[in-house]
């Protein structure tokens, strides 16, 4: 069980971050090896929807983890390390996008859509020339409302239930409802204008 109010014994992840923190060289090693599996399970999660999936979730876990080296360290327990782990996956997904539009400049595009449950929400599926403006959409979102943004990440990538969001981010159950009908609500209108 992970660390909680009120004196509760704190997670592997939890001390394995204090670990990195206090500057153990093999509590890293320890830490990547402990979150491998579910970090690839939220890989796995965001590529579900590639119409041709040709970004292997492994690859997506390995470079997302090179930019988690610096960031996890910060992280105080294993909710907050998730949340960093889905933007860290979120915008190495980006970059692998692009990389693969500029190789095929012109070609055939790769066709991605938004996660399953939001894009349920959204307007039709959203093409491999539209990501980039999904992409900018939340970029905006996270930098005027980044509770909902975290919530929505939360939500989404990592697959925390509404509960789970709640006590990761230390607010109400009804303000995570609430900032994840804000969310969808923004990014539908946002994308359809």
């Amino acid at each position: 069980m992970e660390a909680a109010a009120h004196g509760e014994p704190k997670g592997e992840v939890t001390l394995l971050l204090e670990a990195c923190r206090a500057g153990s060289a093999d509590a890293h090693r320890a830490l990547f090896d402990r979150v491998y599996g579910e970090l690839k399970a939220i890989a796995t999660r965001r590529l579900a929807n590639l119409r041709r999936p040709s970004i292997d979730p492994t690859e997506l876990v390995h470079e997302a983890s090179l930019r988690l080296l610096g960031e996890s360290m910060g992280a105080q327990n294993r909710q907050h390390f998730f949340g960093i782990a889905a933007a860290a996956i979120r915008y190495t997904l980006i970059d692998i996008v692009r990389r693969q539009q500029a190789e095929k400049r012109g070609g055939g595009m790769l066709a991605v859509t938004f996660d399953a449950a939001l894009s349920q929400t959204l307007p039709a599926p959203t093409p491999a020339e539209q990501w980039s403006e999904v992409e900018q959409a939340l970029r905006v979102f996270e930098q005027a409302y980044p509770r909902q943004c975290r919530a929505l990440e939360l939500a989404f990538l990592v697959g925390m239930k509404q509960h789970e969001i709640a006590e990761a981010t230390g607010v109400t159950l009804r303000t995570v409802e609430r900032d994840l009908r804000f969310a969808k609500a923004w990014l539908r209108g946002r994308l359809s204008a």
